[in-house]
């Protein structure tokens, strides 16, 4: 039985994520998620509170838990900033996540605080997995500070990989190799500067 309600609320989610990739948070109501994924509403309330637990499952599930698990390879336990980079590049170019649903999600919680904050806590593992790798990598270059600079260093190396995946979504002609090529060169003489 719990394969089924576990089956039942992946095929929520699955459905809430294509309609938001599509339509976009705000667009995407709750009834056209009961039609997209064969529930009732009582099964769509049996597993979520609201909507914004939904959309909420949607970050995790295709963006959050994939990205963590990108940062997470054992690649060795330093890495550079544009060495983090191109891992997250790799997986959004090969489909592991995906660069027009995270740009909805953006978008969804730019007008909505609950659900900003709701993302912004689900982005915190990634954001401390990158600081911890950047630590290491810090400390190896011999930079003192090593633990204040990751801090900063982790956010613009986020920064980055929001960037490019804005740009993958509204640019179709981008030079990807070019853009992480530069980008990637730019995040680590930060690091060594």
């Amino acid at each position: 039985m719990a394969t089924a309600r576990g089956s039942k609320r992946a095929s929520i989610v699955a459905a809430a994520a294509e309609l938001i990739r599509t339509r976009g948070v705000h667009a995407t109501s709750i009834a056209e998620i009961i039609a997209a994924s064969d529930s009732s509403a009582g099964t769509i309330y049996h597993h979520f509170a609201n909507k914004n637990e939904i959309v909420l499952a949607v970050a995790v599930d295709t963006v959050s838990e994939p990205l963590q698990a990108i940062v997470r390879q054992p690649w060795g336990d330093s890495m550079s900033p544009g060495a983090l980079l191109r891992a997250i590049a790799e997986a959004v170019f090969t489909g592991e996540v995906e660069s027009a649903l995270i740009v909805q999600l953006w978008a969804g919680s730019a007008n909505d605080p609950q659900l900003k904050s709701l993302l912004s806590e689900q982005l915190t593992g990634v954001r401390e997995e990158i600081k911890r790798r950047l630590a290491r990598w810090l400390e190896a270059q011999g930079e003192p500070d090593a633990s204040a600079r990751a801090e900063t260093l982790a956010l613009v190396t986020m920064g980055q990989v929001m960037g490019m995946l804005a740009a993958r979504t509204m640019l179709p002609h981008l030079d990807r190799d070019a853009y992480l090529d530069e980008a990637a060169a730019l995040l680590d003489g930060a690091g060594r500067g």
